[in-house]
């Protein structure tokens, strides 16, 4: 569905039309396998496995962009859009102005880093998706554990942007390679260090700035590069150990087998790119589609529980 503008002399600015093309090629993989089994001990796999690659053929004519999203903060926005001849989602934002000789961040004539709107970014979307369950029975006892994992896609961070642009960032307190805090006047030794090419020069620079203006005005407010994570991560979502009473081994159950199981749900991360403190596997971005965007995200929910499963 795309809204469109249409003339105000019929008495509306915009109609909603039915239109768009895009492709999706994919595969998923699934591998079930029991790698060891006897009399006593059973060990049985399953490795789930999806890739998805997305090409926007066309929207309408004359049109070659669909805002799908956006945010603003502070008056500077940032976009999820869909282009023409792209991958779907594309992340669109403030980036770090470069030199394009060397690929350094260019400065003003304050030494404060430059930036540009409207930066491509990419597809937010990931390489590949998937799961793997392994379930462990010895004797009566069972125990299993469900990993999930995710390999590309990113994200914009407002946790770490506005941690940053407050002060309660760890960097904005830290002591600079001159022994003094970053907080200090940058006349006494303070002040965070910066490198880069000025553009008022065209030379290389490796000065000292007010870290107010860098932390808080820059990069807290304008630079949404700086706060563009990688969402890879593999997680522990579920462990569950449990053991079987069998009528068979208590003849005088009522039952013919009660299974007592301990769960624990979102025990650990295994590992992730991005910083600790964001979970890459909990995005949610409002009624947005696409998990694209982290904005003051609640921290997961560990849980643990007793499960009582009992056969007549």
């Amino acid at each position: 569905m795309l809204n469109i503008d249409v003339s105000g002399a019929i008495g509306y600015t915009n109609t909603v039309i039915n239109a768009g093309n895009i492709q999706n090629q994919g595969v998923e993989l699934s591998l079930n396998a029991v790698p060891v089994q006897t009399k006593r001990f059973n060990w049985t796999s399953i490795l789930n496995l999806n890739r998805n690659r997305s090409l926007v053929k066309a929207l309408y004519p004359g049109i070659n962009t669909l805002q799908l999203d956006a945010n603003t903060y502070s008056r500077v926005s940032v976009y999820l859009n869909a282009n023409v001849n792209a991958a779907f989602g594309t992340l669109v934002g403030n980036a770090y102005q470069r030199d394009p000789k060397t690929g350094k961040i260019l400065l003003d004539a304050s030494n404060l880093p430059m930036f540009s709107e409207n930066h491509d970014f990419g597809s937010v979307l990931p390489n590949f998706t998937g799961g793997w369950q392994n379930t462990f029975r010895l004797g009566n006892f069972d125990l299993s554990a469900m990993i999930d994992f995710q390999s590309g896609g990113r994200f914009f961070s407002w946790t770490k942007m506005l941690s940053v642009k407050s002060g309660q960032a760890v960097e904005t307190a830290a002591m600079n390679d001159r022994g003094k805090n970053v907080r200090d006047p940058v006349a006494d030794g303070g002040g965070v260090k910066v490198n880069g090419i000025s553009s008022v020069t065209g030379q290389e620079v490796t000065t000292y700035v007010d870290a107010k203006s860098y932390f808080r005005t820059v990069l807290g407010t304008s630079v949404y590069e700086e706060w563009l994570y990688d969402a890879s991560y593999i997680k522990m979502r579920e462990m569950r150990l449990g053991y079987t009473f069998t009528k068979a081994k208590y003849g005088r159950m009522p039952f013919s087998s009660i299974n007592v199981a301990l769960i624990a749900r979102n025990p650990f991360m295994i590992y992730q790119r991005a910083p600790k403190g964001l979970d890459p596997s909990e995005l949610s971005t409002g009624a947005s589609s696409i998990s694209w965007l982290e904005t003051g995200q609640l921290a997961t929910t560990r849980s643990f529980g007793i499960n009582l499963s009992i056969s007549l």
